[in-house]
């Protein structure tokens, strides 16, 4: 009867308030709706994972979506805002906007321009207010707010999301919203957008030089007009997209397209510029390593490091000057890490765990290994004396230096993805050896089932051997960059905290937590709107 009992006995039995079991069986614990809330923003971009199928991932967050919008639009407001600003999401917070259209419509408008910041992001959302998956439809507040914001579409903007792809394009909303035009450059562009040949007949073409060029260019002879083509991009600064629909480019064309590129693009296009040969040129190669380091360039592009990282692992250089390249993506993978909060005593536990290899997004491949690899070597590299501690089953020890590239790091962490999952693994290891660590910072999906090298079953339970036999001020930070709402500890465990994303910016939060101040749902919640 005792044994029974102890089953129900917190003190004797942590797992007696867990409220959940993840995919594998082992107990878990369901966070707050906001925790959840943010978790799904800063996460899940519908992909499906080791453990979720697509549709799985859908129906969760769209709950999640309709849950907050009735029970606190508020915080749905900011926490929207705050996944597209500062965590660089797209899907999920205009998913989010659309549901809050329909719970306040006040503070829809009032962040409408803040989380759509391109035609894409527009037409997303069309697609998603008009497709049933939010109840509805679009009223008048929607086609306001889609109004108010198509008066400050650019023609750069207007050249590259004319047609759109298998979605809405711009035509479609513009013949959809009517709006009305503010001033006669609007004018001119809508027109061109919805009635070309009516634009051409008329004087509207001085208004709209870009998408004169562009017009221009359509007419040209793709054989034997590259020079003019090459006028045409560099006076009308033609979108890259745009001008490989209707032309062939040569390589001297392809030089003057990259220039036009944003960040983005250039990373993007780094093989296409190999296989036309733009690379093997000295002076070319120099501009694209130039551009790629520059720090005020990534800070304008607010680009991921995993995507920094995904680019360098799939260029390989061939010759001096491509070689000049490969080097500018190791230097902007340590210039892009720029949150980076300098700690001492810590333990950085990466998983590396099979469930790792789970995809961010259907067209990318980057894994949540790889996120788990770069955020590993960037506390490395910024911690001195960290302990580097990566997991599956069991504590993999592995040598690294920190005076090694974060992408050697990063690679060296990747290649151990394989195994079951024991997060309690790097505790046990610490509690084996009698490590103090002031914190613990476990980067995983937050999936676990598997006992680990010490015989240890479950994060929670060894979490507080750790603490009560070696460091009782020890602190746990949980990076989460998975969309499972299975957490290995309840929201109220005194010293272990969740935080969730990819983008290096949720990493200065170690920091901030350990100063006594807000971790990510205080600071959404004191958002200003």
């Amino acid at each position: 009867m005792v044994r029974v009992l102890d089953k129900f006995n917190v003190k004797k039995n942590v797992y007696a308030k867990a409220d959940g079991r993840n995919p594998e069986g082992f107990p878990s614990f369901e966070h707050s709706l906001e925790e959840a809330y943010l978790q799904v923003l800063l996460t899940n971009t519908l992909t499906g994972t080791f453990y979720a199928t697509e549709k799985k991932l859908l129906d969760e967050s769209l709950s999640l979506h309709a849950e907050m919008a009735l029970t606190d639009p508020g915080f749905m407001a900011r926490a929207i805002v705050y996944a597209r600003r500062e965590g660089l999401m797209r899907l999920q917070p205009v998913v989010g906007l659309a549901y809050l259209a329909k719970a306040d419509q006040a503070l829809f408008k009032s962040i409408f321009s803040r989380v759509i910041l391109t035609p894409g992001d527009l037409t997303d959302f069309i697609e998603i207010a008009r497709g049933g998956v939010v109840p509805g439809g679009i009223g008048r507040a929607i086609k306001s707010a889609v109004n108010d914001w198509l008066n400050g579409l650019s023609e750069y903007h207007a050249i590259k999301y004319a047609r759109g792809g298998q979605g809405y394009s711009l035509r479609d909303i513009l013949r959809l919203s009517h709006p009305k035009p503010a001033g006669e450059v609007r004018d001119a562009i809508f027109m061109w957008l919805t009635d070309a040949e009516k634009w051409q007949s008329t004087e509207k073409q001085a208004l709209t030089p870009q998408i004169t060029a562009f017009e221009r260019l359509k007419r040209l002879d793709n054989g034997n007009s590259q020079a003019e083509a090459r006028r045409l991009i560099d006076e009308g600064r033609l979108p890259y997209e745009v001008v490989t629909g209707v032309l062939k480019p040569d390589v001297e064309t392809w030089r003057v397209l990259m220039r036009q590129m944003p960040y983005l693009a250039l990373l993007r296009h780094l093989n296409t510029l190999q296989r036309a040969g733009v690379l093997a040129d000295g002076e070319a190669a120099r501009y694209v390593a130039e551009r790629l380091s520059s720090e005020e360039a990534l800070r304008r592009a607010r680009v991921l490091p995993f995507q920094i990282f995904m680019a360098y692992r799939m260029f390989e250089p061939v010759g001096g000057s491509e070689q000049q390249v490969a080097n500018a993506l190791a230097d902007a993978l340590e210039a892009s890490l720029v949150n980076m909060p300098t700690l001492d005593g810590i333990c950085i536990a990466p998983d590396v765990s099979g469930s790792m290899t789970g995809q961010l997004t259907r067209q990318g491949k980057t894994r949540y290994a790889d996120v788990a690899g770069i955020f590993a070597a960037a506390l490395f590299r910024a911690s001195p004396n960290a302990r580097v501690l990566p997991f599956r089953e069991r504590v993999v020890e592995t040598r690294l230096n920190q005076r090694d590239s974060l992408m050697t790091t990063a690679e060296r962490i990747n290649q151990l993805v394989s195994g079951g999952t024991a997060i309690s693994a790097p505790i046990s290891y610490l509690l084996d050896h009698k490590v103090m660590v002031s914190s613990f910072i476990g980067i995983t999906d937050n999936i676990e089932w598997a006992a680990d090298q010490s015989g240890n079953l479950g994060f929670l339970p060894t979490w507080h051997k750790y603490k009560n036999r070696v460091a009782p001020d020890a602190r746990a930070f949980l990076l989460t960059i998975a969309p499972y709402r299975h957490a290995v500890a309840p929201t109220d465990e005194p010293d272990v905290h969740y935080i969730y994303g990819w983008n290096d910016v949720v990493l200065k939060y170690i920091g901030l937590m350990l100063e006594g101040l807000d971790g990510q749902v205080e600071t959404v919640r004191a958002m200003e709107m």
